[in-house]
């Protein structure tokens, strides 16, 4: 079974990083494309580790560096966690690749652990870039024993394993619960929405506890970052005591709660696998079909509607892709119920929230616009629209029509919240909307320029396709350079400046607009 599992995490991993066709294809450009973005993820890993450089040294000359492996190992699992949960359920139970790979001779095991270690490589890669700067700049500056490089070599490798088990239980239970229901998509979507809430309001109370400690003594401060991480993250400690007090037990611990966990989960999943990938597959169909009277619509409500229907018919689609929507209402909530000094703290800028608001608002509205994959998602069937009687500026309006209809019940709840007497009324009216025009018609833009239709599953196209990155990149630039200016120079008029992100804005959506009618 060892040598199915290799060759299908190999697979899976040569898919899902387009490795195989960077080798194989004759196409010069596709070969630079994939060279320019392998580029460009290398400069962000670059800024990931050089700001857990940053935060390593201020614990260490805080007095309390013994909380580097631990403050580092729960972030780690934190993002692995809230990240793994919303593709967990759509990569373990792939129908599709599922019904490919169980006519070949191999086991249900040996499909699970494949997927699961796909997820788990990649992940492993994150817990690396974060662990081994914060362990090296602890060396450096506590200049620690042998063992702290053994223990921490042995954390980093099977640090994921537990959030990633944790996370894969809670997308089995989503799965399994979602396929009871008449309205699979919807449920699941619902569920992975309403626990993703959840966890978002508890890392934002967290983050709110702790910044209003830095006020106390640094060894209060240190007892009570101590109980927090020890009842949130109890595996955390157990790693910083391995790590610096040199604690065998600690290790094992660990090694013991991720391993026995993974196999419990892999034991269990393994009988109700097929059974599960059966029940996600099927469909209900009622026998009760009457002809009605029939109705003729316009092109653009009918691929409106299209656009509708699949949309919601992806369940890691919608999620994945509303997240952002999520976070400006919790944004927008936060600020009325908890005060904008302590959104400020959890931001971790001061002064934030008065004078810079409307723009995180817009910006985290299309931190993910669903544009940005759209055209990728239609596969064969772009084409296949194309050779119908349907203006090409028709279905890429379609597309952005869809994002604004999303986006817009999102929008008019964060506005309900501030409330009227807000001083930045008009700019939160104004600035928002203009970053979600934007967000949908940068992603479809982005998108006609770096499509991908030869994917097997939609996880590829919704999280690892070029054009999502490249969007979220666009985005989060027109909403860092505005805020980099209300804070480099204070003295300039706060409102100037939200007036001149609209104009930019409108400016460069009309702009694409019109190189999109003369392509």
């Amino acid at each position: 079974m060892t040598r199915q599992i290799r060759l299908l995490t190999k697979l899976s991993l040569y898919g899902m990083f387009g490795w195989n066709e960077f080798l194989h294809t004759k196409d010069g450009r596709k070969k630079l494309r994939c060279l320019l973005m392998g580029g460009l993820w290398m400069f962000l890993v670059l800024m990931l580790a050089g700001y857990v450089c940053l935060m390593s040294v201020g614990l260490v000359a805080m007095g309390m560096g013994y909380f580097v492996p631990a403050v580092l190992g729960m972030s780690v699992s934190l993002v692995v966690f809230f990240f793994t949960m919303v593709k967990a359920g759509p990569v373990l139970f792939d129908r599709r690749a599922y019904e490919r790979q169980v006519a070949l001779p191999v086991t249900d095991r040996a499909i699970i652990v494949s997927r699961f270690l796909s997820m788990y490589l990649t992940n492993m890669l994150l817990g690396m870039v974060v662990m081994v700067p914060g362990m090296a700049v602890y060396g450096v500056m506590e200049r620690p024993g042998a063992a702290f490089y053994l223990y921490g070599l042995v954390t980093v490798v099977f640090l994921p394993l537990l959030p990633l088990t944790a996370a894969s239980v809670v997308g089995a239970l989503i799965a399994g619960i979602a396929s009871r229901w008449r309205r699979k998509n919807l449920a699941s979507i619902l569920l992975t929405l309403v626990f993703m809430c959840v966890l978002l309001i508890g890392s934002m109370r967290l983050s709110s506890v702790e910044e209003s400690q830095m006020e106390a003594m640094l060894q209060q401060i240190a007892l009570q970052l101590e109980g927090q991480i020890r009842s949130l993250y109890p595996p955390a400690i157990w790693i910083a005591e391995a790590m610096v007090q040199g604690k065998l037990e600690g290790l094992l611990l660990f090694l013991g709660l991720s391993l026995g966990c993974f196999l419990v989960f892999l034991e269990i999943l393994q009988h109700f696998y097929g059974r599960i990938c059966g029940l996600l597959s099927a469909r209900e169909a009622k026998g009760n079909y009457r002809m009605d009277r029939l109705q003729a619509k316009s092109v653009m409500r009918s691929l409106v509607e299209r656009e509708w229907r699949r949309y919601f018919s992806s369940a890691i689609y919608v999620t994945n892709t509303l997240a952002g929507e999520v976070l400006m209402v919790l944004l927008a909530v936060a600020v009325p119920v908890v005060g904008k000094e302590s959104v400020d703290r959890i931001i971790g800028i001061p002064g934030v929230v008065d004078r810079a608001l409307p723009i995180l608002l817009g910006a985290l509205a299309v931190m993910m616009p669903l544009t940005a994959c759209s055209i990728s998602r239609e596969g064969k069937q772009w084409w296949m629209m194309q050779t119908l009687p349907i203006r090409r500026r028709d279905m890429i309006w379609s597309k952005v029509i869809l994002q604004l209809l999303v986006a817009l019940p999102f929008y008019l709840v964060s506005e309900a919240a501030l409330g009227p007497g807000w001083a930045d009324a008009l700019s939160l009216l104004v600035v928002p909307w203009a970053y979600i025009l934007f967000g949908a018609r940068v992603g479809i833009a982005i998108n006609e320029k770096l499509p991908v239709f030869n994917w097997d599953s939609e996880v590829r196209v919704v999280k690892q396709s070029s054009s999502t990155f490249v969007t979220m990149l666009a985005v989060m630039a027109a909403a860092v350079v505005p805020v980099v200016i209300l804070f480099v120079m204070p003295d300039f008029p706060v409102y100037g400046v939200h007036g001149a992100v609209v104009a930019v804005l409108a400016g460069a959506t009309l702009l694409m607009e019109a190189c999109g009618r003369n392509a």
